[in-house]
């Protein structure tokens, strides 16, 4: 009995005196992760490119198999049936898409999410309109779709999307009806990439189709720039210009309109003082345009608000209708660009700009623009990536193509944020339980 006891008692002073040595624990180590990128699947007749602005970009379909990620032997990619993920390290894509003598589009690929507001789309008759939702994911994802039309707000939609799969839904079966819409995606469970794309026609004439991009949120200024203006090119004709609101609160908004453009700023008549009734969609057209290829839209109100420009109207032989929401600054991102001609415009209080462009055989060429208020640069055609200097002034980007197939402009947003997350750390001390 007695030599059980003092085993007991070495074998407990050894454990406390052991407990009383310093820790070695290693320091937490950091890493960094980045979600990647979700372009949207074609849907119909429409053919398009998914622009990498460089080779080796890894990227894969979404479909049942979760294939893994290979590296692109191409630049671009071409528009398929399904969905496809690429690297978040990579430059922001973007898609350009088309369908033969109806219309051009283009959006940038994003980041699944698991908020989205949409100002923009139609649920008429004239409608060929659909949402696009894609999940990448190995869980399902139950989303909710709340609707806002001019009659107010509408009963909230559930949906849920199938892991590893993407879902198209036309916009007539949200708001049957509805001439105006504005919709915010919230999820229940899983995230998503949504996509909005607003076509019309009536019948046998096609009045042009356009995607609609993610909203910024409701906020007390919006800024939404790359609207087409009267002298885009010598064939354009625009028969209207609105801006679509909705104030989500409560309370109505009062508004002010300003236009920013190269040649100054100045605030239009009559939209200096508007007043926004609450919960419902509104369209407002502007007066007499800058005389300009593109401007700018910032709008400041007394409550948070959400919004978009939508303009119609014929570009050379095509009719086309473009929508510009409104934008987020970026602080020095890289970009994808096509391979053809654009219009860039930036919009700053910064005095000049700077970035890189990376031309088609990887040559680099820095360059500097002045701003007053907004500029424009003449994109070439041999442009693939192009990289802001970080700033402390958001910059604003948008991008304005025209080839055979139509007129579109797109917003160009932030690009991925990358996250530092800590790897758990291991005590290796020896652990003793409590005695219970």
């Amino acid at each position: 009995m007695r030599a059980r006891f003092l085993i007991l008692l070495i074998f407990s002073l050894f454990m406390w005196a052991t407990s009383q040595l310093p820790s070695r624990q290693k320091p937490a180590e950091l890493i960094e992760s980045v979600a990647t990128f979700v372009c949207p699947a074609k849907n119909g007749e429409n053919s398009g490119m998914i622009h990498l602005g460089r080779k080796g970009i890894a990227n894969a379909s979404v479909n049942a198999k979760n294939s893994e990620l290979k590296k692109s032997r191409t630049r671009s990619i071409k528009l398929g049936s399904k969905a496809r993920v690429v690297t978040g390290e990579a430059a922001t894509p973007l898609l350009v898409s088309s369908k033969s003598e109806t219309w051009l589009a283009a959006t940038q690929c994003a980041a699944s999410a698991g908020e989205f507001w949409f100002v923009g789309g139609s649920a008429d008759v004239s409608s060929q309109g659909y949402f696009q939702f894609t999940n990448e994911n190995l869980g399902k994802a139950i989303i909710d779709v709340e609707l806002w039309s001019e009659d107010g707000s509408e009963s909230t939609r559930t949906l849920t999307i199938p892991p590893r799969a993407t879902k198209n839904f036309s916009l007539t079966t949200f708001m049957p009806g509805k001439k105006l819409t504005v919709f915010h995606v919230s999820s229940r469970s899983g995230l998503v990439s949504a996509n909005l794309f607003d076509a019309r026609r009536k019948g046998l004439t096609n009045y042009g189709g356009d995607y609609v991009a993610p909203a910024t949120m409701p906020s007390k200024k919006v800024v939404m720039t790359g609207n087409i203006g009267p002298k885009f090119s010598k064939k354009s004709k625009i028969s209207s210009q609105k801006i679509r609101i909705l104030v989500p609160g409560e309370s109505d908004a009062i508004i002010q309109v300003t236009y920013l453009s190269p040649t100054g700023i100045f605030a239009p008549i009559g939209l200096d003082s508007l007043r926004i009734p609450a919960q419902q969609v509104v369209e407002v057209a502007l007066p007499k345009l800058p005389s300009e290829a593109l401007f700018t839209l910032r709008i400041d109100s007394s409550e948070p608000i959400l919004a978009g420009t939508i303009t119609r109207g014929s570009f050379g032989d095509r009719r086309e209708l473009l929508w510009v929401g409104g934008s987020q600054p970026i602080f020095g991102e890289r970009l994808a660009l096509p391979e053809q001609k654009g219009l860039l415009s930036i919009v700053t209080e910064a005095t000049k700009v700077n970035f890189t462009v990376t031309g088609k055989n990887g040559k680099k060429s820095r360059i500097s623009i002045p701003v007053d208020a907004m500029a424009i640069w003449r994109m070439p055609a041999s442009a693939r990536e192009i990289e802001f200097t970080r700033t402390s002034q958001g910059i604003f980007l948008a991008l304005a193509l025209q080839n055979s197939a139509g007129v579109t402009t797109t917003s160009l947003s932030p690009a991925q944020v990358r996250e530092l997350s800590a790897l758990p750390v291991v005590d290796s001390r020896l652990y003793i339980p409590s005695a219970r």
